[in-house]
């Protein structure tokens, strides 16, 4: 039976966006409900090359930043992960290495006789893994509970132009889980426009995806994505994939992953469509994912793909997303983001492409 169709611009206004809005809401919620795990011992020592000596703990290290609060700091300090000496904790960390390693346990360092960078040992299950500091990607703590190894973030932008009463508003959420030998992201978006004149329009996205490890620098990947635009007259299209990936860079500030496979698709789209307004799809899967940090505020992150049509040879979609974040002080931020989604063989009558822009002010955890 055909799902049911809706009959005016008002029922197509409701028709899909409310489910991806309410997870949307979901993810808000889960980020701000994150529990803490206990207390950690809080006796790690960073001493830094200057001879400055902190005990406290360890927080993360991200981005070549080293994060670390002492009992009487207000909130986490920010040090320059090239300038720290010697670090020492007992509690549990990932640690991930630019060679694929994600060995967990205890840390400390030691000096390298043959070079002014020091190695840093962690203590794993396995027996001591060492690297040098350099090759020291991110060090995430273990937390005690599943709540608590959570981190995402969630921004809101709005703006308004007189004259034309043009407005403009833009939510986004996004919350991920960092294990040992897997990962997992959930984010979601929404940005709704409206002008005196003109047609509303709007785009509502959510996007899961999970990675899991195979050897240091493979892995499999499952992906889910929602997408209901009005732009297109699309009210709903759901794809469900998987593949096979690989880590292509992996520094302290860049990354890129490749990820391939294949993806099933179904689309409904407004009832003006026609008899094209349900369509169901086998397709192909090519995603470039990649991150860029540089000059300790500013990061770069984003996806670029493509899904050639098996079901309709010729039809391929392809897009991308691209965020510009600035940190403006600790954890707020602010974020350009920039959306691409093209169609070479929509269904009749629809547009090729929908194309925006949006800002917004956002806290990260």
């Amino acid at each position: 039976m055909e799902p049911p169709q809706p009959t005016s611009s008002l029922a197509y206004g409701r028709f899909c966006p409310s489910p991806i809005l309410r997870v949307i809401g979901i993810v808000v919620v889960c980020i701000f409900t994150v529990l803490p795990g206990e207390a950690k011992q809080k006796d790690d020592v960073v001493v830094m090359k200057n001879g400055d000596k902190f005990t406290g703990e360890i927080k993360k290290l991200e981005n070549g930043i080293l994060y670390f609060k002492a009992s009487y700091m207000m909130d986490s300090v920010q040090l320059d992960w090239a300038r720290v000496d010697h670090v020492e904790s007992k509690d549990q960390y990932f640690v991930f290495l630019t060679n694929g390693q994600r060995p967990k346990g205890a840390m400390e360092t030691t000096k390298v006789s043959d070079s002014t960078d020091a190695s840093l040992i962690v203590l794993s299950e396995g027996g001591p893994i060492e690297a040098r500091k350099s090759e020291v990607v991110s060090i995430v703590p273990v937390e005690d509970s599943f709540a608590a190894q959570l981190t995402g973030s969630v921004d809101f932008g709005f703006s308004f132009t007189g004259g034309t009463n043009a407005t403009q508003s833009t939510l986004s959420a996004d919350v991920g889980y960092r294990a040992e030998r897997w990962t997992a992201d959930l984010s979601g978006s929404s940005v709704f426009s409206r002008q005196n004149g003109s047609r509303d329009s709007g785009r509502n996205t959510l996007d899961f995806m999970y990675l899991r490890y195979l050897t240091t620098r493979w892995f499999a990947g499952a992906t889910l994505d929602l997408l209901n635009s009005r732009q297109q007259e699309l009210n709903l299209r759901t794809s469900a994939g998987a593949g096979l990936g690989r880590d292509l860079m992996r520094k302290a500030t860049a990354s890129i992953q490749l990820l391939a496979g294949p993806v099933f698709s179904n689309e409904i789209y407004s009832s003006s469509v026609g008899n094209q307004s349900h369509k169901r799809e086998a397709e192909s899967q090519v995603r470039l994912l990649f991150s860029k940090y540089a000059f300790k505020t500013l990061e770069f992150t984003g996806q670029a793909y493509a899904f050639p049509n098996l079901t309709t040879l010729g039809r391929v979609r392809m897009g991308a997303d691209s965020n510009l974040t600035l940190e403006i002080v600790r954890n707020l931020y602010w974020k350009l983001s920039v959306y691409e989604n093209y169609d070479t063989r929509p269904p009749e009558n629809t547009p090729k492409n929908d194309f925006g822009t949006s800002t917004s002010l956002g806290w990260k955890f």
